[in-house]
């Protein structure tokens, strides 16, 4: 599962974006505040020295105005000044030449701003008496300097704070990561039928209460498998043996009766053997699901066990007028139970001598050997099953027979696939161009 996916670390970004917006608009509201102080500070600043130089100049005259201006202009470089008379004169002050009016920025207030060598001043004039004007300000690029100081620290700090956002958010995801693993590796053995096992997480957080809810439903579905094993230890109990009694009194009644009436009495055999067959492959299915049925993990000769089966079945082929083929590689270490896998074979065969007979076919038992992996087929001349239907056909109890006039209970691929899964393996069906071939992938070392 990639990063973005889950909900802690995309909860954990959601979190860092609101507190980055919130964060950003109260820094930006300070940082504008900030700037608007400052500029009104240095504003009093120009109207206090207006007043002192007025002052000046009330008592002192032109010429004491020149010195204080002079004196001013070199204690304090960021202040601009300019002693000028009515038509402009330059009599005193740091700024030679007035600002140009194309230059000059008009701005609330009556005063104004324009560039002196690359620098932004403030400014506003002063007119002392009719002959006597005064141009004072300051130079705003300290000011400037100031805010885009605090502008990069501010920009660093929320840099800062979405790093840590996201960091955090990676730990978390991790963390829950890592608990979402552990608990699904603890479920694996549950999902291969062990209901006695249970979900451990330590500590008292939300993923041990989850556990705990877990715990709760195993418990509970437990019990109600042990109900259902039950139900069905009774079943087999309480009918197996009655069918097999009718069974047996149904071949003494037909080896008894008269001709008219045997042909009816196998009909009815033959019914009971049906029956007999769909309930156990019923029952081993409930067992293999439940776990009630191990995996015996012994050493199996599967290609001996292959060519038995074919032995044993190539005669009813051949009463079916198909003749019955092997294919078989020598395979060496492979492990499993020989009863369930001789089980599963049988009921492929028995599918193929049911819904696939077709005179003068030709039926293709195989192994072969895959490394890790061991193939067996059984690739048949039928009617085949369509691509669509064929997840359908592994289903318990599906006949692709709408009607289910056919024979069959619709429980030999699904027995087969269940097997196949309890061996670690998988069952895939593939058309064999004309019929359908069945194809069980077993591991050697059968988990």
């Amino acid at each position: 599962m990639t990063l973005f996916r889950l909900s802690s670390f995309r909860a954990a970004l959601t979190f860092t974006l609101i507190v980055l917006v919130l964060v950003g608009l109260v820094l930006g509201l300070v940082l504008t505040r900030l700037g608007v102080q400052l500029r009104d500070m240095q504003d009093r600043q120009v109207w206090r020295e207006i007043a002192s130089l007025s002052q000046i100049y009330e008592q002192d005259g032109a010429r004491g105005l020149a010195l204080a201006v002079s004196a001013l202009s070199d204690t304090d470089p960021g202040m601009v000044l300019r002693f000028s008379s009515q038509l402009g004169a330059f009599l005193g002050g740091n700024l030679q030449y007035m600002p140009l009016p194309r230059i000059t920025e008009q701005k609330p207030g009556g005063w104004i701003e324009f560039p002196v060598q690359n620098r932004n001043m403030r400014a506003r004039f002063a007119k002392l008496d009719n002959d006597v004007v005064l141009l004072i300000g300051y130079d705003l690029q300290d000011r400037d300097d100031l805010l885009a100081d605090m502008r990069a620290v501010m920009l660093a700090a929320l840099i800062g704070l979405s790093l840590l956002g996201v960091f955090g958010g990676r730990i978390l995801a991790d963390r829950a990561r890592r608990q979402v693993a552990a608990v699904n590796a603890e479920l694996q053995p549950v999902m291969a039928g062990a209901l006695n096992r249970r979900v451990t997480v330590s500590g008292s957080d939300e993923w041990a209460e989850m556990a705990d809810h877990i715990n709760a439903m195993l418990d509970r579905l437990e019990q109600m498998m042990a109900a259902t094993k039950q139900v069905s230890d009774n079943l087999a109990h309480d009918l197996r043996s009655p069918l097999t009694r009718l069974h047996i009194r149904l071949q003494r009644l037909a080896e008894q009766a008269e001709p008219a009436l045997a042909g009816e009495i196998e009909e009815a055999l033959a019914e009971t053997d049906g029956l007999l067959r769909s309930f156990a492959a019923l029952l081993t299915l409930s067992r293999l699901d439940s776990g009630v049925t191990k995996l015996a993990r012994k050493p199996v000769d599967i290609t001996a066990l292959v060519s038995d089966l074919h032995d044993l079945f190539e005669a009813v082929f051949a009463d079916a007028e198909m003749d019955l083929l092997l294919e078989a590689d020598t395979v060496q270490g492979f492990f499993g139970d020989t009863a369930l896998l001789q089980q599963a074979l049988s009921n492929l065969l028995e599918n193929v001598l049911t819904h696939a007979k077709r005179r003068g076919s030709k039926v293709r038992m195989a192994v072969h050997d895959k490394g890790a992996m061991v193939e067996l087929s059984i690739a048949d001349g039928g009617a085949g099953i369509a691509p669509q239907d064929r997840v359908r056909a592994q289903e318990r109890f599906v006949r692709l027979d709408a009607s289910r006039s056919g024979e069959g209970s619709g429980l030999g691929l699904s027995l087969a696939a269940a097997i196949a899964s309890h061996h670690g393996g998988r069952l895939s069906l593939a058309d064999n161009k004309p019929g359908l071939v069945v194809t069980l992938t077993l591991p050697k070392r059968a988990s």
